[in-house]
């Protein structure tokens, strides 16, 4: 199969897609708004704090201490934030900056600091064939052995609300399976912010389901094709399309 004749998806693109079909063509299709994505400073929030804590278990354990931790996000926080990091002035930075120190400081105190990860976040995205034409890809925050051998996906969540994706986690579920050829036994999102677990068991039938969802909706997905063929969730709404306007774009209505 043709490199250019594979369709690629991953939990994100899923997940835009069935927001709305509109802002997927805005995203992934139309030439002038592909990939644009305004800065935001919960993007720049979540993006310090894990990479933060990616190179805090890249140490080895023996080194690992609030000291380095909070160096390594001091490094982080300023490539973030340096890069447009979308705050209206310095008092916005400085409290999302105190939020992930508070996210930080909770986790040092609070999970296992020692632990060795079986596998942390790569430095490029992971992709399995779902089909001859379908490729599923993602970035895992971090992978564990458990203590029978089988893998536990760890996903961190930096927003301030407890909200779990119902796609994200089974989906890598699926993709560290076929990946590390070892079997998943649990899924869990740690909601930093409060210092939650939400945590579920996985199975080969749960995986079975996640795969045959997305291969669904992987074909009904157009893969070009003029805006018409994406329509906007809310309809004639869509004039009031905060994406558009957040990356310099007006919206026009047909």
């Amino acid at each position: 199969m043709k490199q250019n004749n594979l369709f690629y998806i991953s939990p994100n693109k899923l997940k835009i897609w069935l927001e709305c079909p509109r802002k997927y063509w805005h995203y992934y299709i139309y030439e002038p708004t592909k990939y644009k994505e305004p800065p935001r400073p919960y993007y720049t929030l979540g993006e310090a704090v894990h990479n933060t804590l990616n190179s805090f278990y890249s140490l080895v354990p023996q080194i690992r201490n609030q000291e380095r931790l909070f160096d390594q996000f001091e490094l982080h926080w300023r490539s973030a934030s340096n890069q447009e990091g979308g705050f209206k002035d310095n008092a916005e930075e400085r409290s999302y900056k105190e939020r992930a120190i508070a996210m930080l400081t909770n986790f040092y105190n609070n999970e296992d600091t020692q632990v060795t990860p079986y596998k942390l976040s790569p430095t490029s995205t992971k992709y399995i064939p779902l089909t001859k034409n379908v490729m599923l890809g993602g970035k895992i925050d971090r992978v564990d052995l458990e203590a029978d051998g089988s893998l536990h996906i760890i996903d961190y969540k930096t927003g301030k609300e407890d909200r779990d994706d119902p796609y994200q986690l089974p989906i890598y579920g699926l993709l560290v399976r076929e990946w590390l050829k070892k079997d998943v036994s649990k899924l869990s999102y740690l909601h930093l912010e409060s210092g939650n677990w939400s945590t579920k068991h996985s199975n080969e039938e749960d995986r079975e389901n996640i795969k045959q969802f997305v291969i669904e909706k992987a074909k009904k997905i157009p893969k070009e094709g003029s805006k018409d063929l994406f329509v906007c969730s809310l309809g004639t709404e869509c004039n009031h399309c905060d994406y558009l306007r957040e990356i310099g774009f007006e919206p026009i209505l047909d």
